[in-house]
């Protein structure tokens, strides 16, 4: 699967309300290795999602310099 895709459909599930869905895929990339994880914390398109757990433990489970 195309990476570019996984963060497009993250970021319209974020925008659209569908949290479960966009955070399932934010999931599926992450464990694929996802190059555009990169963005996680820049995207102001994911602003609907960083109050949830699960974002939150995708962003810690990757490392990132602060």
């Amino acid at each position: 699967m195309d990476h570019f895709p996984i963060r497009i459909v993250t970021q319209l599930g974020a925008q659209w309300g569908n949290r479960a869905q966009a955070l399932k895929w934010l999931e599926t990339a992450m464990r694929l290795g996802d190059p555009a994880l990169a963005y996680l914390r820049t995207d102001p398109l994911m602003d609907p999602l960083r109050k949830e757990p699960r974002f939150q433990a995708i962003e810690r489970a990757l490392t990132f310099p602060n």
